[in-house]
């Protein structure tokens, strides 16, 4: 149909089958049989001969203004595919948490450096699977995701979990502390990492019921400001604690066993039509 709405428009312009021809560089025969069968589609005659040109019949003229207007649909969409698909070739966006921006920082400006034409945009993450597949993000990084057909991840790296409490915490001069000792914990402990949380639930029951308090949040901000208002403890990436000093804060490490969250790189196995996704596979996987 499209060929043949075409040749329609080109013989309007021309008034002549020849000309028409001539400008389409297809043979007179051929244009012909284009118009009955565009002819037979509508089912009436589109034009009537005059001489030795053609007129466009009434009934082809409301088919005209409307092929023009198909054909400019077209153009346009044509346009924006390919807009957009050279603005994906060059944008990468990628769901990450706070906490995981911040010990990837010098990795990301390595990227830039390798790539300066792809853009990086970093969007908030809780729900990876889901925004992978509904493609509001490229790639994921985080430490858990719900297992898709349609999804693979690839192990980035493993962070330690440390505690930490208050500055005049009654357990503030410690340096380490085993996981069974949590048992003797007194204050509420918060915890933003799920398999931490689940580990607790296994490890024991005394420790379990220390989660329940009347404050949650996944927010590493909001359990730090949590642990300054004396609130509780938290069990927070130990990269993440160093990097708030003299905030009243101390950290204190695990031993017996050392909790670590792995991370991973997350994203679709079928990723072709964002060439910049593969680009940043391959980076993460060399470095």
């Amino acid at each position: 149909m499209f060929r043949q709405l075409e040749c329609f428009i080109q013989i309007c312009k021309e008034g002549s089958f020849t000309k028409a021809a001539e400008v389409l560089m297809i043979s007179q025969p051929t244009l012909s049989q284009q118009i009955r069968f565009l002819e037979g589609e509508v089912g009436t005659p589109l034009f009537q001969r005059v001489g030795r040109g053609v007129k466009v019949t009434a009934d082809g003229e409301i088919l005209y203004g409307k092929a023009l207007s198909v054909m400019k649909l077209i153009e346009e969409s044509k346009k924006e595919t390919y807009e957009l698909r050279y603005a994906r070739a060059n944008k990468l966006s990628i769901g990450i948490s706070p906490v995981d921006f911040h010990g990837l920082i010098p990795r990301f400006l390595k990227f830039h450096e390798q790539y300066p034409d792809i853009t990086l945009k970093f969007a908030s993450t809780e729900y990876t699977t889901q925004q992978l597949l509904n493609r509001s993000i490229d790639i994921g990084i985080a430490n858990h995701y719900d297992p898709n057909k349609e999804i693979h991840a690839m192990h980035l790296y493993k962070e330690e979990q440390a505690l930490v409490v208050y500055a005049d915490h009654p357990w503030a001069d410690r340096t380490s502390v085993s996981f069974q000792e949590l048992e003797d914990l007194e204050t509420s402990l918060f915890v933003a990492d799920k398999s931490v949380i689940d580990h607790l639930h296994t490890f024991s029951e005394k420790i379990a019921k220390s989660l329940q308090t009347q404050f949650e949040s996944t927010s590493t901000a909001i359990l730090l400001s949590m642990v300054l208002q004396k609130v509780g403890a938290a069990i927070l990436p130990a990269s993440l604690i160093e990097t708030f000093p003299g905030q009243h804060l101390k950290m204190i490490r695990f031993v017996d066993p050392t909790p670590v969250r792995e991370i991973k790189l997350i994203y679709k196995k079928y990723h072709h039509h964002n060439p910049s996704v593969q680009k940043c596979i391959d980076f993460f996987m060399e470095s």
